[in-house]
């Protein structure tokens, strides 16, 4: 099998017009909005494992990072280190976790390629993440701190 015809699987596969993500990109599903350029976009998980949880994705549909050039994946990791300094600074974490699932067996749930920028506390080290539920308010607001911590 030749690199062009390796796929993942992924049984969460949708076009573009079916695609949460691209849906939020398009403005047809409301989201958080933390950042937006061009190429890439920054929201706020929709039920987040901390408080501060913010996804980072390519405006253009990809499934995996198999879908990206060399510089569109350094340009999304590029753009989620930045994000992840306003992060921590609105959620006076200790720390964060980028997650990036490639695939069913990854756990990745919406396929479209995405960075979760999860902040964590010291104390909470070790300890096993649940979701936790958020009203879309509180979204907004958590969306409006960590721009005012990035100054945009």
């Amino acid at each position: 099998m030749n690199e062009t015809e390796m796929r993942i699987r992924n049984s969460a596969s949708v076009p573009p017009e079916r695609c949460v993500f691209c849906q939020i990109i398009a403005r047809k599903l409301p989201a958080a909005l933390v950042y937006e350029d061009s190429d890439y976009i920054a929201f706020m998980d929709r039920s987040p494992f901390n408080e501060g949880h913010t996804l980072v994705c390519p405006k253009k549909h990809g499934e995996t990072v198999w879908d990206m050039t060399e510089p569109e994946i350094g340009g999304l990791f590029a753009l989620a280190a930045r994000i992840s300094k306003g992060v921590i600074k609105a959620t006076n974490s200790d720390g964060f976790r980028f997650v990036q699932n490639n695939g069913e067996a990854a756990n990745q749930v919406v396929a479209h390629v995405h960075i979760h920028i999860i902040p964590v506390k010291l104390e909470e080290k070790g300890q096993w993440m649940d979701r936790k539920p958020a009203t879309f308010e509180q979204l907004q607001e958590m969306s409006v701190r960590i721009k005012n911590a990035l100054g945009i």
